[in-house]
């Protein structure tokens, strides 16, 4: 993957074509929008499901001249607001660290708020098809400022990508340990292909 945007025209189709595989079990997107500072995330993301009984002790990244892989995690779902029926256009990615210091305690407070009200909040201001949270389980190759301990991709269609702003009435300010949260990643993809299955990680 190459992090920056400044690319040849036909860089998105050779991505494609780098990272399809026939399982069904890729996506490929392209950034759009970036809603956070000194940050430079990479143009591409290669979306790839891992089954729980199979070995990822390595970075999966494109064999092609045109690209080089920047970071590669392994997320595991933890929640969702329900099953993909439709693909979506684009993917608003958020990646959230509960506060420093955080016990287990406070980390189920923590979730139990972020899954069962705020995520759903965020579908509903933000127009999106559904959500699917996940937690950090592996890094393979960290990012330069490490990677989030939790990410939440919302599934969005074209008009949600095009109007990036929430509608409605403010979020819900939630119990203290999650307004002490940090939310480093906040990232718009849009769809460039995909296999046949449906991607459950991120």
């Amino acid at each position: 993957m190459r992090g920056g945007a400044a690319a040849e025209p036909d860089v998105a189709g050779s991505f494609t074509d780098a990272v399809s595989h026939d399982d069904g079990a890729v996506e490929s997107y392209e950034l759009i929008a970036v809603a956070a500072r000194g940050f430079r995330p990479p143009r591409f993301l290669q979306a790839v499901h891992v089954a729980a009984d199979e070995e990822a002790d390595r970075p999966i990244a494109p064999e092609h001249e045109r690209f080089r892989l920047t970071w590669s995690l392994l997320y595991r779902p933890v929640a969702e607001t329900g099953p993909r029926t439709v693909a979506p256009y684009g993917i608003f990615l958020l990646g959230v660290n509960p506060p420093a210091g955080t016990n287990d305690d406070g980390l189920r407070v923590f979730n139990d708020f972020y899954t069962n009200v705020h995520m759903p909040e965020v579908v509903e201001r933000r127009n999106a098809l559904r959500a699917v949270r996940y937690e950090l389980f592996r890094t393979l190759k960290s990012p330069m400022r490490g990677a989030p301990q939790f990410l939440a991709a919302y599934e969005v269609d074209e008009a949600g990508a095009s109007n990036r702003r929430h509608t409605g009435p403010p979020y819900s300010s939630g119990p203290e340990v999650w307004q002490g949260h940090v939310t480093p990643w906040r990232l718009w993809y849009r769809r460039l292909a995909s296999g046949k299955g449906v991607t459950t990680t991120a």
